[in-house]
């Protein structure tokens, strides 16, 4: 009979501290990639590249590209009919999406591209995160979503394409005649094989870090004259 509560408060602590665990792995899962709109960001360049139209025609639309050190991410940001989106790459997606612009590549130059379903997807997908805002509102929305990376054919052209996952902001003092602002759906953005090699010159890590590296000390600029005195 003595022995019956000293089993039952094992019991207990152990119940406490699997309760204990599976708290911390829940907190862990909650915790996700995510970059504020107002963080100081570094403007780096423009870009080029396509999207469809109502008729599933493509026509050329801006990105405007900047660097977001705080977050470490690398911003393009496009306005497509009356949204504006701005898609964030973490380093683990720039990274995939390098290596996806060399497949994309080696595969245009090779003749292996073959039209299908799957094949925006083709080179894989990392999470990223996405905001998005209605030209005439100041209500932004946001949600973390995976970006892809493949190609599509548009008459008989391979493009290489990134696309936008679906999002749906979990806003909860959004208004609910908002709703269908707070959805976005999947998105592809179009590069020729020249735009892909374009861009993927401002995903390189090696740039983004010396837009915030501190000049060596006695190192002067390249670009300026110095006279003799």
């Amino acid at each position: 009979m003595k022995k019956m509560p000293l089993l039952l408060l094992i019991l207990v602590l152990s119940g406490c501290s699997s309760i204990k665990k599976q708290i911390e792995l829940n907190k862990l899962k909650e915790v996700k990639y995510k970059v504020e709109l107002k963080s100081p960001k570094i403007p780096i360049g423009d870009a080029e590249a396509q999207v469809t139209t109502a008729f599933m025609g493509l026509k050329k639309v801006a990105l405007k590209v900047s660097y977001s050190p705080a977050e470490d991410a690398l911003c393009l940001e496009y306005k497509r009919n009356t949204v504006t989106y701005y898609q964030f790459f973490p380093k683990a997606s720039r990274v995939l999406f390098l290596e996806a612009v060399d497949k994309y590549s080696q595969d245009y130059s090779d003749k292996k591209l073959v039209s299908s379903k799957t094949s925006k997807k083709q080179y894989g997908s990392k999470e990223g995160y996405l905001i998005w805002k209605l030209a005439k509102v100041s209500q932004s929305y946001s949600d973390n979503i995976d970006f892809y990376f493949g190609y599509m054919f548009k008459e008989k052209s391979p493009f290489f394409t990134i696309t936008q996952g679906e999002a749906y902001s979990e806003n909860l003092f959004a208004d609910k005649n908002e709703r269908n602002a707070r959805t976005s759906g999947e998105i592809q953005l179009y590069f020729t094989r020249t735009q892909s090699m374009e861009l993927a010159v401002y995903f390189e890590q090696q740039f983004l870090q010396s837009l915030t590296a501190a000049p060596e000390p006695g190192k002067t600029d390249s670009n300026v004259t110095y006279e003799a005195y």
